[in-house]
């Protein structure tokens, strides 16, 4: 019985990378150039997929993409393109929270139910935090992602803490003292496609002309462009 044939797309970090799932089940995936321009790449990544599987556009039944938090640029592109395939080709498209990404990138033995805590985009002594337990083999959001300080996210039975190198040093600190290991995410388009493939089947879809990324604070640019509007009012 064929199942049905999913793309996903995880350009949430600096490097990228898309996967496949054919109709019979099998999957192919690319890694995009590290630090390559993800509008330029992107594409041709997709259509390089689609030729190997001996696949057209039309044969695809779902998008699935990693929504953040992550970069700027690289989540505005990725769902973006995410949207546009979908309208286009009149497909699903599903919307993946990155922690889930980053739960499922997990190799084998590294975690085992949790909890755990994905902290993403840290930054000015804060991050994003979701809290993740698993059940019957998949991971699930537990309670409601926020923005959270190092004084402010519990680690109690807390398994492990998963953050890159901009995790602040008083929330590292607080996790080694609550003995919770803190380790390195992965970002990885087949866990991305394997929770697009879950979300697909529960029916949990998103509407192309509402998903927006998901952005903790007001991008940098758009920060930007507030003081520089607010300091033309004041002069």
């Amino acid at each position: 019985m064929a199942v049905p044939v999913i793309l996903a797309i995880e350009t949430s970090q600096r490097e990228g990378s898309v996967a496949l799932r054919d109709g019979a089940g099998e999957i192919l995936e690319e890694t995009l150039p590290p630090q390559s321009r993800h509008d330029v790449h992107l594409i041709p990544a997709v259509d390089r997929l689609m030729k190997r599987a001996g696949l057209r556009p039309h044969d695809l039944d779902a998008v699935g993409v990693s929504i953040g938090p992550g970069g700027f640029t690289g989540l505005r592109i990725a769902v973006s393109t995410a949207k546009m395939l979908a309208m286009a080709l009149e497909v699903k498209l599903l919307a993946v929270p990155s922690a889930l990404v980053v739960a499922e990138s997990c190799p084998a033995g590294q975690v085992k139910d949790g909890p755990i805590i994905v902290a993403l985009s840290c930054k000015r002594g804060t991050f994003w935090a979701t809290r993740l337990t698993r059940q019957a083999g998949e991971w699930t959001v537990a309670g409601e992602p926020g923005l959270a300080g190092a004084e402010t996210f519990a680690l109690n039975d807390v398994e492990a803490v998963i953050a890159d190198r901009h995790l602040p040093e008083a929330a590292r600190q607080r996790a080694a003292e609550a003995e919770v290991p803190v380790l390195e995410p992965r970002f990885e388009a087949r866990a991305c496609l394997a929770v697009s493939g879950r979300r697909l089947a529960a029916g949990q879809m998103a509407d192309p002309l509402t998903l927006v990324p998901l952005y903790p604070r007001p991008p940098e640019a758009v920060s930007l462009w507030e003081r520089h509007r607010q300091q033309r009012r004041s002069t």
